[in-house]
């Protein structure tokens, strides 16, 4: 086995911005106390670099999930500077590998190499910089702007900034070293977290068999990052958290902003396609739990799964027949208020029969991992 060769002023870096940032920090705080502009500038600054990612390097220009004013864009890209992650187009043309290879040679962070490796250790190996797939964003201006003078623009708005505004209290040591050391290193692990605990702890209700999960408490530390098995499966959509209240401020603020004419071109996956998803992701766990059954009733649970399949399939077919009306009378114009009454009345049903399909293949699910078999 080859051993791996490590790129040490790399790895002195990220030793010493946290041992710096959490020790340094806390000899400053027993030497000279707390007040309160400094945990401020830390958690405001965190706040603003991790939406830079989420919004910007992730969810703007990595997967094109939507378009955005040029304003917007250059705000984007210095919020994601000051998270010290590198630039837009070596983070897109990690993530985007990242995503085309999962779990493969390939993939520059594989949770098969380990929590260490994918959350940090693929950081620190000494190997040629590769920047590919990305030609869209090299005709970008403003990523362009930021590559050549990312180093610069990284350190400033992560250590000198800080240090300027903790001068204007009379602190700068404490602003660089909150501002600064300790918010650089927990926007950087948290967000390392979504590569490392992302695949390693959760649940995987769309892709059962890819490492990729859901852990909805994650996306509080991440900025809704947290829902990552939906992410893979659908990784142009610009949302992480699809349901109202799953906490996910990166898709609020592209939402919000919308309602402004700064983002446009909003895509996202319709309602009874993640339905879909769902189900064969359930219907894919159910076959992954046969070999635990009993041979005597396998070929009834195969039955069944297939009976529910086959009633999905006809839901699914009348609901796709449905949205493609909508969408021909959504360009056409409405004839009245009845009209599109009734498109929205009939999609509440289908997804109620679906809804109940769904219920139908978890009760399987269920009786399977309980032991308690059904019985022909």
């Amino acid at each position: 086995m080859k051993k791996k060769k490590y790129n040490w002023p790399m790895v002195a870096v990220l030793i010493l911005i946290p041992l710096i940032g959490i020790f340094g920090t806390a000899t400053y705080v027993y030497l000279n106390g707390i007040i309160w502009q400094e945990p401020v500038i830390m958690f405001s600054g965190w706040w603003i670099a991790g939406m830079g990612i989420t919004f910007g390097y992730h969810r703007l220009f990595a997967h094109r999930s939507f378009k955005a004013h040029p304003l917007v864009q250059f705000f984007a890209m210095l919020c994601g500077s000051a998270a010290l992650q590198n630039t837009i187009l070596k983070w897109s043309s990690d993530h985007r590998t990242h995503h085309n290879n999962l779990d493969t040679e390939e993939d520059p962070y594989s949770i098969t190499k380990g929590f260490f490796h994918a959350h940090i250790g693929w950081i620190l190996e000494d190997k040629p910089v590769e920047i590919k797939g990305v030609h869209d964003l090299e005709k970008n201006q403003i990523v362009m702007f930021q590559h050549k003078y990312y180093w610069a623009i990284g350190i400033g708005l992560s250590f000198v900034l800080p240090m300027i505004v903790g001068a204007f209290y009379g602190r700068p040591l404490g602003g660089l070293l909150w501002g600064g050391f300790l918010r650089v290193t927990l926007v950087h692990h948290f967000t390392f977290f979504i590569n490392s605990l992302c695949h390693f702890v959760g649940k995987r209700p769309f892709e059962p068999e890819s490492t990729a999960r859901d852990a909805w408490w994650v996306a509080f530390f991440t900025f809704g990052e947290g829902f990552h098995n939906f992410h893979h499966k659908f990784q142009w959509d610009y949302r992480n958290g699809i349901r109202w209240y799953d906490f996910d401020p990166g898709k609020w603020a592209i939402k919000f902003l919308s309602f402004f004419k700064l983002t446009s071109d909003i895509r996202k996956v319709e309602e009874y396609i993640i339905l879909k998803a769902r189900f064969h992701g359930l219907k894919e766990s159910v076959q992954l739990e046969y070999p635990k059954v009993p041979a005597r009733v396998v070929s009834l649970y195969k039955e069944k799964v297939q009976e529910v399949q086959g009633q999905a399939k006809q839901v699914y077919e009348k609901w796709h027949e449905v949205e493609k009306e909508f969408k021909l009378m959504k360009i056409e114009g409405f004839k009245d208020k009845l009209q599109k009454a009734t498109i929205n009345q009939n999609r509440k049903m289908l997804k109620m029969e679906y809804a109940s399909l769904l219920n139908g293949l978890s009760v399987i699910l269920m009786s399977i991992k309980s032991g308690n078999y059904i019985q022909a």
